[in-house]
């Protein structure tokens, strides 16, 4: 079996080199940043929406996706203590070209769920320039931090030249998001 494996992936990388089946020169000089929405945690007690962002450079694909603990930002002033939880994953990938505007992207990365306590007797504000951020404390629960290898693919649809959809599914968390091309933004001014 080992050995059958090891050929198709020879034949594989042969055909593709002298066919000239993926074009790779295509993920030169693509720039993107973008955002992302899905559904985090997928498959766990900790599945909600989340969201984070994406960047690529090169062809090399980069996410980054969050949740925070869902009473942090609740306007309740009380005694009260939530229990809790966030998620946070990071995958990193390489876009392979299959057409001028299809790419597929394997992706590895690395996924974290932790428990904890929001405080709502307590009310924090963070100033920013324009706006201010009022949020309730919240600490993790020694002990309850889970770590998991997280893996699984996507796809990257560009209908435009400067502006690409993309769609991930890992083991952990399933998103779609979209992403815009600096370069072919910086090239069309």
């Amino acid at each position: 079996m080992k050995r059958l494996v090891i050929s198709l992936a020879l034949l594989f990388v042969a055909v593709c080199a002298h066919a000239q089946l993926f074009d790779f020169s295509s993920n030169v000089h693509r720039y993107e940043m973008g955002l992302n929405f899905g559904q985090m945690a997928f498959d766990t007690q900790y599945a909600r929406f989340g969201m984070g962002m994406n960047m690529l450079a090169w062809g090399v694909y980069l996410d980054f996706n969050k949740t925070d603990a869902q009473h942090k930002y609740d306007g309740k002033f009380s005694d009260t203590q939530w229990n809790d939880d966030e998620f946070f994953n990071i995958s990193l990938g390489y876009q392979i070209p299959i057409l001028s505007w299809l790419r597929i992207m394997p992706l590895l990365g690395y996924a974290q769920t932790n428990e904890g306590i929001t405080d709502a007797s307590t009310i924090n504000i963070k100033n920013g320039e324009d706006t201010s951020t009022v949020y309730h404390t919240y600490t993790v629960t020694p002990g309850s931090r889970v770590h998991y290898f997280n893996f699984g693919g996507g796809i990257s649809i560009q209908p435009l030249k400067w502006f690409s959809i993309n769609f991930a599914f890992t083991r952990y968390a399933v998103y779609g998001g979209f992403a815009i091309d600096m370069d072919a933004i910086a090239l069309s001014n």
